[in-house]
């Protein structure tokens, strides 16, 4: 039965429903769009669509929110999929896990504010403790292939390289969330440039990679206005594409903190081995860990021990190409750290 809204006629307080949020919604109410009526209720605040025993497809193909409850309903959502990649998790379904994964981020990226990014701190949580039980469950993620390379699985590839150069480490809990985090919310700037620049199918002009640099100090600002604890996490998303030897962007800085040190290595690695594009296919490991990065390490861009690091994480993990992945790591580090990674 629907019930009149008492302010069904102003119809700019109404927004259309995330599909994806929906049965999430608990204390968020649902409308309807009723000709001559308005805006009507359909769901009260208090029970989901599952507990008014109505299947996804079978409600109204359209539903609103109001706008005030934007951020709530988000914040709810994230709750709903966290739940599910806490399930998904205990029973090892590894597809799943990344489907999950990359649905509570995308709705994250949909909305990029204070109120809605402070919420996958829960999600990195989940998987820092089901690690602890589970030690593939890393490896599995950046396993796993996706059909659709975003800003979104770039950047849960990018955290669970992250995490798993942080359980190798040995670093404390939180440290490795700091670094989880700041991995996950390094590219969140990119969510407000033009997505026609991001998914060019050609090398971008000059005029189009200033633009897309700016995806650093846009994500910075971002990250400032969100109720983190640690100032690094914003920091990252500044500084990740800078070079300790000054020859970075956006401000050519030396004295970059350790956190975008090191996600900026794994985001470096991140998207030569697994974004393709039309005019460079994605490299292989050992010619991304030699020929690019470890060229870069030579030449002073890179921190050498962050690097070698990584390396090993990289061989304890066994991703993409297991026996390569040994070789390589075999061939660069072997005992004697203070050479030339390319000798």
């Amino acid at each position: 039965m629907a019930f009149a809204s008492p302010r069904a006629m102003q119809t700019n307080e109404y927004i259309l429903a995330r599909k994806s949020q929906l049965k999430f919604y608990r204390s968020v109410e649902l409308f309807k769009k009723v000709e001559g009526k308005g805006f009507v209720l359909y769901k009260r605040s208090g029970i989901t669509l599952s507990d008014m025993r109505i299947d996804e497809g079978i409600h109204p193909e359209a539903l609103y929110i109001k706008k005030a409850d934007k951020l709530k309903g988000l914040q709810e959502a994230q709750k709903g999929f966290n739940k599910i990649l806490q399930k998904d998790l205990r029973s090892a379904n590894h597809t799943k896990i990344k489907e999950t994964l990359v649905a509570v981020v995308d709705e994250t990226f949909a909305e990029p504010r204070s109120g809605s990014l402070e919420g996958v701190s829960d999600t990195v949580d989940i998987l820092i403790s089901e690690y602890a039980q589970q030690s593939g469950v890393i490896r599995s993620l950046v396993d796993l292939s996706h059909t659709d390379y975003s800003t979104v699985l770039h950047s849960i590839n990018v955290m669970a390289f992250t995490l798993g150069f942080c359980f190798y480490m040995g670093y404390s809990q939180a440290k490795t969330k700091l670094l989880g985090l700041s991995a996950l919310l390094h590219d969140v700037g990119k969510t407000k440039i033009d997505q026609n620049i991001l998914t060019a199918p050609r090398r971008l002009t000059n005029e189009e990679f200033e633009h897309m640099k700016s995806h650093t100090t846009i994500g910075y600002k971002i990250l400032r206005e969100c109720r983190f604890s640690e100032n690094d996490i914003a920091y990252c998303a500044l500084e990740h594409h800078e070079k300790a030897d000054g020859s970075g962007y956006p401000n050519n800085k030396r004295n970059i903190s350790r956190t975008a040190q090191i996600i900026g290595l794994i985001d470096c690695y991140e998207a030569l081995t697994n974004d393709d594009r039309p005019y460079r296919m994605a490299l292989g490991v050992f010619d991304t860990l030699r020929e690019i990065i470890g060229r870069d390490v030579n030449a002073g861009k890179f921190d050498e021990e962050i690097y070698c690091d990584f390396v090993k994480s990289l061989g304890v993990m066994q991703v993409q190409e297991p026996s390569e992945e040994y070789a390589v790591s075999q061939a660069f580090l072997g005992e004697n750290r203070g050479t030339s990674v390319n000798k």
